[in-house]
C-alpha cells in the first residue's frame, strides 16, 4: 500500500490530480479498513462511491 501512496504523492506534487485520483481509487478497491482510512485523507469521504464499492443513491 505504501507504493500506491508514494505514487499518489508524486502525482500530487506534479499537480497531476487525475492520475493521483486514479491511483488512489485503484488502491482503495484492494485496501483493508486501516489502509482505506489513510487513503480517504487524500481522496475524501466519497472514496468508496468513487471506487464503485457503494451503489449511487
Amino acid at each position: 500500500m505504501r507504493i500506491y501512496i508514494r505514487h499518489m504523492r508524486k502525482a500530487i506534487t506534479a499537480q497531476d490530480f487525475d492520475s493521483a485520483g486514479r491511483i488512489g481509487i485503484a488502491a482503495y478497491r484492494v485496501a483493508n479498513a486501516n489502509e482505506r482510512r489513510v487513503l480517504e485523507t487524500y481522496l475524501g469521504s466519497n472514496a468508496a462511491r468513487q471506487a464503485g464499492l457503494v451503489p449511487s443513491p
